[in-house]
């Protein structure tokens, strides 16, 4: 039997509205990113999707993002192997001043896509222990490491996450599906 597991990115940040790099770092939620997460829990309550469990990561963005999404009525989880990637002294700075292609080579103190990957995955695994067949997850990270996960699993994605964007994911044993992505909050300004 599988395992359901939704992935969901933060709502809009401070550093997001303006341009910052921000991985460890953190900043609160706008007043759009917290209505990104209500309209993406509305979302889940219309679709008949509920959840049997809940995890984020340890960052307050993301947990805050998962009480707007559940509307505070369910416990939660939080998962160090779900945090942002670390970006070294690009950590909030202007977003035009980071590196893309060059990334540790440029600052060797800035953590590795595949250590962040990895990181992932491990917080993947523990997400799938705790469900028994037949249950469903919510599990709220952010956009840098949920997407190098996704793509690292299905690259002809090419996946991006937005916003408080979804991607469902289905486990059956070793096998995994990409079940399909939503972005219930597009166009919201």
């Amino acid at each position: 039997m599988s395992k359901t597991i939704y992935l969901v990115r933060h709502g809009q940040t401070v550093f997001n509205y303006y341009h910052k790099v921000q991985g460890r770092v953190d900043s609160p939620l706008t007043v759009l990113g917290q209505m990104q997460a209500k309209v993406t829990g509305d979302f889940f309550r219309k679709n008949g999707i509920k959840f049997d469990k809940a995890f984020c990561s340890t960052q307050e963005r993301a947990s805050d993002t998962l009480e707007f999404i559940t509307e505070r009525k369910m416990s939660y989880e939080r998962l160090k192997d779900m945090r942002e990637k670390w970006y070294g002294i690009y950590e909030g700075q202007d977003e035009v001043t980071l590196p893309w292609n060059h990334g540790s080579v440029a600052d060797p103190t800035m953590e590795a896509d595949f250590l962040a990957v990895d990181r992932m995955k491990r917080a993947i695994e523990y997400i799938k222990k705790q469900l028994a067949d037949g249950e469903t997850a919510i599990a709220v990270g952010h956009g840098a490491i949920l997407g190098m996960y996704v793509r690292n699993i299905f690259p002809e994605t090419n996946f991006h996450f937005e916003n408080c964007s979804v991607v469902k994911l289905i486990f059956d044993g070793d096998k995994v599906e990409f079940a399909g992505s939503y972005w219930p909050a597009k166009g919201m300004k």
